[in-house]
């Protein structure tokens, strides 16, 4: 706790003089001396958290805050990890900076030593299932009713990898990826909706393929940001590298860094959202 102290105070030595808060910048500075940042040596808190994933202790705020949900596929969910992948990162963080974040979702799988387990991270789903539910599983329900029941002030989106495997062809990706965006809008429209690029494959071809439909992705977001406040794109796929895939070539390495990189730039999109949220 004497650690977690001193890191907020450094943080807390840089404030914007227009705003009297905390900059970005400066929380994520206090906050690497403290949790696994991006880049950090082998010596520091990184190797013990991110490798050992040790159960986090649950906050004081547990369960209050910002409602954040955590939206996508088995990258979403944390799979092959047990303990939830960036979720587990990204709530080191919230807990190192003392920002209240609840999880809010109707899964709790793949979350070892989680506090705040809920997530909307469906293995294996593709965009257009994310937006219409599967057939196979109508039970499963789609994005719709998930955003229904959760009422979430932050929508973490990432998908798009599973779309890859189909035979679909890459525009209609792109098509699918906007629709899902869209959909999401519609039935959260005051949420704020942070919607991650989809991460690199190690396989060529199929990593060809997203390099050809995210810049429409990325095109058809930015005009759509140009009319909604509330919608923001997020460069995830340059978070992480080949190198962080899993032996699959497909999923983020649990052993490795690009859960803790994929965490950070999470946070370094949404800090100022949830730290005005949570002024309210």
């Amino acid at each position: 706790m004497a650690t977690l102290r001193m890191a907020l105070a450094r943080a807390q030595g840089s404030v914007s003089h227009s705003s009297g808060r905390l900059t970005r910048s400066a929380l994520l500075l206090g906050l690497c001396g403290l949790v696994a940042c991006g880049g950090g040596g082998a010596g520091d808190a990184r190797t013990a958290g991110t490798q050992t994933a040790v159960a986090l202790e649950a906050p004081v705020w547990l369960n209050t805050g910002v409602r954040v949900m955590a939206l996508g596929d088995s990258i979403t969910e944390g799979w092959p990890s047990s303990y939830g992948g960036y979720r587990y990162e990204l709530y080191r963080r919230f807990i190192a900076l003392n920002l209240p974040v609840d999880f809010v979702g109707g899964l709790t799988n793949t979350s070892n030593g989680l506090p705040d387990p809920a997530h909307e991270g469906h293995g294996g789903w593709t965009s257009y299932e994310l937006r219409d539910g599967r057939r196979s599983d109508p039970a499963a329900g789609n994005v719709t009713q998930w955003i229904a029941s959760a009422r979430p002030d932050v929508i973490l989106l990432l998908a798009g990898t599973n779309d890859v495997y189909t035979t679909i062809n890459d525009g209609t990706i792109a098509a699918d990826l906007l629709a899902l965006v869209d959909r999401v809008r519609a039935s959260a429209p005051q949420a704020e909706l942070f919607v991650g690029t989809t991460l690199p494959l190690r396989e060529s071809a199929a990593n060809a393929r997203i390099d050809r439909f995210t810049p429409t992705v990325r095109q058809g977001i930015s005009t759509r940001m140009q009319t909604d406040e509330h919608l923001h794109l997020v460069d995830t796929h340059a978070a992480v590298s080949v190198a962080d895939l899993a032996p699959d070539g497909v999923h983020v390495d649990p052993q490795g860094d690009g859960n803790a990189r994929l965490a950070d730039a999470w946070l370094s999109a949404i800090l100022p959202t949830l730290q005005r949220l949570n002024a309210k």
